[in-house]
């Protein structure tokens, strides 16, 4: 009777702990339903935006949520360009981007600590140009809609994951400062996710 009441006993715990550990593959290795990722880095201009910006710095932070097996991100991003000389003789200035974008990421493999994912989505960019010529400054603002989508990779560090990842944004503007109908970029970050 005993020995029924200690197997009992150890079935219960056993079910515990493995009702409350995900199925793999159902949230990855992190275990987590929601996710905080912070980081920056340097972003680069391509195609018509690459013949008036230089390459620029970037900041980010995204939410990662598990809602009923769908790997949703939010992501919150701010990139700023400066201005080449060859836009004007004498003239100055910047380009920034604020952008609001909610989309997928997915996992697609996970290999002991390091997790290559992919991730896509849309949003909103609210661009700002400024240009200052004879110490007088004009500004340009507007707010478009985008995408945005790339790949990257997570490793384990401690109780921490670091991430290094590649985006390419598409943004649609009309002519204005910079004479194009998108602007694309490429930003480049690294970060952590707590």
């Amino acid at each position: 009777m005993a020995g029924s009441m200690k197997l009992g006993g150890l079935l219960v715990v056993a079910g515990a702990v493995l009702g409350a550990t995900p199925v793999a593959g159902q949230l990855g290795p992190q275990q987590h339903m929601t996710r905080i990722g912070v980081g920056g880095g340097v972003s680069l201009p391509l195609s018509d935006a690459r013949q008036a910006l230089k390459s620029g710095v970037n900041g980010q932070g995204f939410l990662l949520m598990n809602a009923g097996g769908i790997p949703l991100r939010f992501n919150l991003g701010y990139q700023r360009f400066a201005f080449k000389d060859a836009v004007a003789a004498g003239a100055s200035g910047q380009s920034t981007m604020m952008s609001g974008v909610a989309g997928l990421s997915l996992d697609l493999v996970h290999v002991g600590p390091v997790t290559p994912y992919v991730m896509a989505g849309v949003g909103a960019f609210h661009l700002k140009d400024e240009l200052t010529t004879g110490g007088v400054t004009n500004g340009v603002t507007d707010t478009r809609f985008g995408v945005d989508g790339g790949a990257g990779v997570r490793l384990w560090v401690g109780r921490l994951e670091a991430f290094a990842e590649g985006r390419v944004q598409n943004v649609w503007t009309d002519a204005g400062l910079i004479d194009a109908k998108t602007i694309r970029t490429v930003p480049v970050t690294f970060g952590v996710l707590f």
